[in-house]
């Protein structure tokens, strides 16, 4: 059965803020008027506005006990009534009722009742049962629909036992209709991948769980026999043709977190159709993992060459410096008074002392050979010793040219035809369009000097192009996800047209071509202008070189005042040391985030005290003890086998998500932290992580210069994380931009992007635009950066220099259309934003899609860089923000004290460990911004003075009140500590007393003028 804290089924908050209170429960003064008009008694007039105010919350009618009395004593306070904490009705009396006919009849709602209620509640669950994955979910549509069509909800059971046997009969359809697809060789092959092979005693559902490892030659033939061997099986896709993508997501995690035993446990159809969709997802995975490590293998090869061609170069030094030194003697010679034929016959005696030029044109000729960056001859060594295994990818994985050019994929057809030649020549004509000159200079030769192909460079030739459109998105590959065919994903131009207007307007962009180049032109010239008649004004901070380039002064952080770092001293002396165990139990008992956890089926959960499994698991987790080093110093005498299984069962990554956004959610309605910031502006950057290195994950960082993975994050301005993950180093981290904006979930939605030099590209700026999004980087390395003039003819007094392009508008107005498709089409979740920009980023010989991005961003980019020399206030803010996330990293580092290494090498477990750390770091914020608030509080009730302008400089990242170490022991018996509410409740509670005493001394006659009754 489903359980009702995981559902979106109306209740009331455990913690009510001030805020809540005046948004949720205030009475406007229509509803003040109709309540007026209905009763007349001070007390009935406040139950039925109690009675309607609670029901636009819930939309049904609790009992009166479950009101809270904090939401009384608010609606009585807005009212002008007497506090009041409970409200009653005579016993047998008929206002009740009366009550909620009057309040369903005001807001047109109809209750829940009849055989039309529940048919249309039945006919909601069946329609949505056929799409979503769980009860809850059917539940949740459930709830939202029957809002819609104005039902007052029914009681929460009700739409339980209608989800549940609506959902019971879909997964019943859907799993007979697969199994009964399958031949009863195919069911008993599929029962004995259950079974236990000796010696090894695992069974080959083990096998078919295997994650990918590093890109080793013995791993990667490992991953190729398992795409063999899963290429082998049955046919999982016509098995489970019809059934909804979403769908076959949730199946395949439900297989992934299941043994064999589990397995067994299950009815055969429900059996049988998870492990098909297990099989199917680890088909797509096994060939994006192959094709990643194509691509890594390959750009292994051409680093190899790259260092070889260097290291040639070095060795020639000396072999120039030999050259030179002749060359200086020949001068020498030319210098003397001799005649012709003597100084012939010395400088021949020089430079071919033994009679012969051979070696002197050998030595010139090497010079001039590896003299350039040339490596591409040099590539054939490297890559032959891998030659094999790139043809067993080659052959392993279908690749599909995206464009209309097939010269790619026909030249690999003869390099994969000629595979088997000894020859270093073939009698093949290939067409190396997508090819550069050198390369061609390499592969072909005259026709006079036999083959005109050179088969070991056309291999090296065609299997780097391949690795470059992979990357780009030229060339898919068939089944795959990652390098699938981003056209078939994108939203049809129709559909984006209908939602063109609507989406311009919100994204404050013009809705035509013309407009929106007119606009970028306007930008562009008139920000210029504006920087050169200011420029002048910011000679002591920025400097233009002769060669254009830039120099800006680094910015300095803003000074701390004394009474600031006074109020942060006494706020740590009064504060009183907690375990993190007990910061955990806090923050769940004010928002219950342990109730997002449970079988990713939607059951409840069947674990012996639950709760503290939870607690447990993340403090092991989210401090990087790991289960087994948890287990043996905790108190709680649980087992390691106890807190895997309820993190592998229980706490799935969206699971993970939803009770952070419940921490952040409360977070966000505090008051303190929004004096630090509201939210809107969030700072992007990553921080490196040690990690075993058996996955596709790891590798060699080039800042951090060792192997491991980049935890990429977001952190608000009010100094919370509202976005983790982790991207393999390599990767452009500008491309996770808009990912993480659009997956923070939250009421409060970011539209400004700080972040680091590297935080920024071209092609991001385009689509950071096109989405309303403002990236504003800090920059640095000028001399990677250039700035385009809006036209040609346009000149300036003071800037001039900085300018090295002309933007080429013309290119962005005949792809606009394909811009704003790509947008909406991300916008709409159709195609997921890394994907996308991952390969815009990349150069692309046929798609002009990515040079107008590419042409887009460079307009945006130099408007930023004008402002960002035009402005020390947003260097200043820039800067402010973006060490806001660095403070974070080393927050979540100290925090991470178990230990500095990853030690998980599947994918999604990777993903959850760094949702663990991030959620211990926000309860660890929260607990400190409520302790922060408790004793401001007291002080000023003490009578301190506090001034509100100190309070911006306090940071929720301290670490003094946070014991790490010690005894390890969860007291679920231990008294919960109190919310700030009281003290904002005591205050509302004044006020109210105050105003009634005031409309009591308004209606009460003077002294000798008493009026009648």
């Amino acid at each position: 059965m489903a359980s009702i804290e995981r559902t979106a089924y109306p209740r009331f908050q455990r913690l009510l803020t001030a805020q809540d209170l005046q948004r949720l429960f205030s009475p406007a003064p229509q509803e003040l008027s109709w309540v007026n008009g209905f009763a007349r008694q001070s007390d009935r007039r406040l139950a039925l506005m109690v009675q309607l105010k609670c029901f636009q919350f819930l939309h049904y009618f609790c009992t009166i006990d479950q009101i809270p009395p904090e939401v009384i004593e608010h609606i009585s306070a807005c009212m002008g009534l007497p506090p009041q904490q409970e409200i009653t009705y005579p016993s047998a009396h008929r206002s009740l009722y009366r009550h909620h006919e009057a309040v369903r009849k005001l807001l047109g709602v109809q209750p829940f009742t009849g055989p039309r209620a529940r048919s249309d509640a039945v006919r909601i669950a069946r329609e949505v049962s056929l799409i979503v994955n769980t009860r809850i979910d059917i539940i949740n549509i459930l709830i939202a629909e029957l809002v819609r069509l104005d039902y007052e909800l029914p009681m929460f059971g009700a739409l339980v036992k209608i989800a549940e046997k609506e959902h019971e009969a879909a997964e019943q359809a859907l799993y007979t209709g697969v199994w009964q697809r399958l031949t009863v060789v195919q069911r008993r092959w599929l029962d004995e991948l259950l079974l236990s092979k000796l010696p090894e005693r695992q069974t080959r559902y083990n096998d078919l769980k295997r994650s990918a490892k590093k890109a080793s030659r013995q791993h990667l033939d490992q991953l190729l026999e398992q795409l063999r061997w899963l290429e082998s099986l049955p046919d999982s896709d016509a098995l489970l043709e019809g059934v909804p993508a979403t769908r076959l997501k949730h199946l395949s995690e439900m297989a992934a977190v299941m043994d064999a035993g589990e397995m067994k446990d299950l009815s055969p159809p429900k059996r049988h159709t998870l492990t098909l969709a297990l099989m199917r997802q680890m088909r797509v995975r096994a060939r994006d993992d192959i094709a990643e490590m194509f691509i890594r293998r390959i750009g292994a090869c051409h680093n190899s060459a790259r260092d070889e061609l260097q290291a040639i170069q070095a060795r020639q030094r000396e072999l120039s410096e030999e050259l030179v030194a002749k060359l200086d003697d020949v001068l020498e010679l030319l210098a003397q008074d001799l005649d012709d034929a003597e100084t012939g016959r010395r400088v021949r005696e020089l430079l071919a002392p033994h009679g012969s030029l051979e070696q002197l044109r050998a030595d010139c000729e090497a010079i001039r050979v590896w003299s350039g960056k040339n490596h591409l001859p040099l590539l054939w060594k490297p890559f032959s010793s891998w030659r094999a295994a790139m043809f067993r990818m080659a052959c392993a994985l279908r690749f599909e040219a995206t464009t209309q050019d097939r010269h790619l994929i026909d030249a690999l057809k003869i390099v994969l035809a000629n595979e088997n030649r000894k020859a270093e020549w073939v009698a093949d004509e290939v067409n190396l369009s997508f090819a550069s000159q050198r390369w061609h200079k390499l592969v072909r030769r005259s026709h006079g000097h036999g083959h005109p192909t050179n088969r070991r460079h056309l291999e090296v030739c065609v299997f780097s192009h391949l690795s470059s459109d992979l990357r780009s998105g030229d060339v898919s590959i068939d089944g795959s996800e990652a390098f699938a065919d981003d056209r078939k994903q994108l939203l049809p131009w129709e559909e984006c047209q209908k939602r063109l207007a609507v989406y311009c307007e919100r994204a404050g962009i013009a809705a035509t071509a013309q407009g929106f180049c007119d606009s970028l032109k306007r930008l562009l010239t008139d920000t210029a202008a504006e920087v050169d008649r200011e420029f002048p004004h910011h000679a002591a901070d920025v400097t233009i070189s002769p060669g254009g380039e830039p120099t800006v002064k680094r910015t300095t952080a803003k000074e701390i005042p004394a009474s600031a770092v006074a109020l942060h001293t006494t706020i740590g002396n009064r504060v009183a040391p907690r375990d993190l165990l007990d910061i955990l139990l806090n923050i769940n008992h004010w928002t219950d985030f342990t109730r997002h956890f449970g079988p990713l089926s939607g059951d409840d959960a069947r674990l012996r005290n639950a709760r503290a499994r939870y607690l447990l698991t993340t403090f092991s987790l989210g401090t990087g003890l790991g289960v087994n080093q948890a287990a043996r110093h905790l108190a709680n005498q649980v087992s390691p086998h106890q807190l895997s299984y309820a993190n592998r069962h229980h706490m799935g990554l969206e699971q993970l998500d939803a009770a952070h956004r419940d921490m952040t959610e409360l977070y966000l309605r505090l008051q303190l932290p929004k004096k630090w910031g509201d939210g809107t502006k969030v700072a992007a950057d990553g921080t490196q992580y040690d990690f075993y290195d058996q996955n596709l994950l790891v590798g060699m960082h080039f800042r951090y210069k060792k192997m491991g993975a980049v935890a990429y994050r977001h952190v608000a301005d009010n100094y919370i994380a509202v976005f983790h993950h982790f991207i393999p180093p390599g990767v452009l981290e500008a491309i996770y931009v808009i990912e993480g904006l659009h997956k923070a979930g939250l009421s409060v939605e970011a539209d400004t992007v700080y972040s680091d030099t590297h935080g920024q590209s071209e092609t991001v700026f385009a689509f950071t635009h096109l989405l309303g999004i403002q990236l504003m980087p800090r920059i640095r390395n000028w001399k990677d950066l250039k700035f385009y003039r809006p036209n040609k003819g346009t000149h300036y007094k003071h800037i001039d220099r900085i300018f090295t392009d002309v933007v080429n508008w013309r290119l962005i107005l005949d792809h606009w259309k394909d811009l704003m498709q790509i947008a909406i089409s991300i916008q709409a979740g159709r195609i997921a934003s890394p994907m996308l920009l991952r390969k815009l980023s990349n150069e692309s010989r046929h798609n002009r899609l990515f040079a107008a991005a590419r042409e887009l961003g460079r307009v945006l980019r130099t408007v930023y860089l004008l402002r960002w020399i035009n402005s020390k206030e947003m260097r200043q803010e820039v800067t402010g923000e973006t060490n806001k996330i660095e403070s974070y990293h080393a927050f979540t580092k100290w925090l991470n004290f178990g230990g500095d290494v990853i030690t998980e090498n599947d994918p999604v477990e990777q993903q959850k460990r760094l949702r663990y750390i991030d959620l211990v770091a926000s309860a660890v914020i929260l607990q400190n911004t409520v302790d922060m608030m408790r004793v401001i509080e007291d002080l000023r009730a003490e009578g301190v003075e506090v001034n509100e302008a100190d309070e911006v400089f306090l940071s929720p990242y301290g670490t003094s009140t946070t014991k790490r170490f010690g005894s390890f022991h969860l007291d679920l018996k231990k008294p919960p500590e109190p919310w700030l509410r009281e003290s904002q409740f005591r205050q509302a509670a004044k006020q109210a007393r105050a105003a009634s005493d005031k409309m009591k001394d308004n209606t009460t006659p003077t002294k000798g003028k008493r009026g009648k009754k």
